[in-house]
């Protein structure tokens, strides 16, 4: 059988105790650099990217994006208070030198590295393991279960994910917003379902439930207009602790905590203008405004009181010797 993420993790998750450098702008790079952030202080990353840099030699490609991360994460954590200049690499292949959307370049990145560790030296504690580093600290899974209501027979399909894109719309907090998420759709009309045990068009309820949790949680409110790029600009609320079981296909014994660790924010009024900077949690428990090369500390209610983007959250006790 497949061992689960607990099995595969690394030993320690322990994130550095002190804030990265800040990241000088050089040209709309503002998507870029508070993406940066936010992936520079996710602990279980951090921590397996640092340890690599005595444990194992790097492939050396120029086009390794494990590489080209775990290079930049050292130079942040060594240059702490002080201001750098990000490697040209880390945008290699995504669009650069215009106004960009972050959320898009987070994907670019994480799926970059999912590609490139498989014929990475850095990979090398993985290899021929599935599901594989990013898949490990950022990967879950849905379950879609559709229930016939003539034979009461069910269907279930599961999918992956690496983030959870959630519709703002009428929603006041992200809790009301993943309550939506999974509530039972009808399947009914035009819609219905072609039942594999009554061999016909039937009404049934499809519900969508999350089947296993990521260790690190990306939660996306969905603030741009896939036509227009015009922007939703409500505040949502979102909490410092986050329970998800209400989420989980299967109940489990207490709650699923998650702590906010991360807030990407989008200051403008849609997806082709505007400013982006993050709010990241250091390893020592304070809280940072990152502005490209401008860091400054901040109180979590400044945090709590951003009109979010995308949301970082890490599994609580996840940071524990493979907990």
């Amino acid at each position: 059988p497949a061992l689960g993420p607990r099995e595969h993790i690394p030993q320690s998750w322990e994130p550095p105790r002190t804030v990265a450098a800040g990241l000088k702008n050089t040209g709309n790079a503002c998507y870029l650099n508070a993406t940066l952030q936010c992936l520079t202080h996710t602990g279980p990353l951090a921590s397996h990217m640092l340890a690599l840099r005595t444990s194992q030699m790097a492939c050396q490609k120029t086009t390794c994006m494990m590489c080209v991360m775990q290079a930049h994460l050292e130079r942040a954590f060594q240059h702490s208070g002080a201001i750098i200049q990000p490697s040209c690499a880390l945008g290699a292949g995504f669009h650069v030198h215009k106004q960009e959307d972050a959320h898009e370049f987070l994907m670019f990145i994480l799926e970059s590295m999912e590609i490139s560790h498989q014929s990475c030296g850095m990979g090398l504690d993985l290899a021929g393991r599935e599901p594989g580093l990013i898949r490990e600290i950022f990967g879950g899974s849905w379950r879609s279960q559709i229930t016939c209501f003539q034979c009461q027979s069910t269907s279930d399909t599961f999918d992956p994910y690496l983030d959870i894109t959630l519709d703002m719309a009428g929603a006041q907090s992200v809790e009301q917003a993943l309550a939506r998420l999974v509530e039972p759709e009808e399947l009914a009309g035009e819609d219905a379902y072609h039942c594999g045990v009554c061999l016909h068009k039937v009404s049934a309820s499809k519900t969508l439930t999350l089947h296993s949790a990521s260790k690190v949680l990306i939660l996306v409110l969905k603030r741009f207009s896939p036509l227009t790029g015009d922007k939703v600009d409500g505040l949502v609320r979102f909490p410092q602790r986050l329970d998800m079981q209400p989420y989980m296909s299967q109940p489990r014994e207490g709650p699923l905590v998650y702590d906010l660790y991360a807030v990407l924010v989008h200051a403008g009024w849609s997806s082709h203008t505007g400013h982006y900077f993050s709010y990241i949690k250091a390893g020592n428990g304070q809280w940072y405004k990152m502005d490209d090369a401008k860091v400054s500390t901040c109180a979590v209610s400044s945090v709590l009181s951003q009109r979010a983007y995308v949301l970082f959250y890490s599994q609580e006790g996840s940071h524990e010797k493979g907990n």
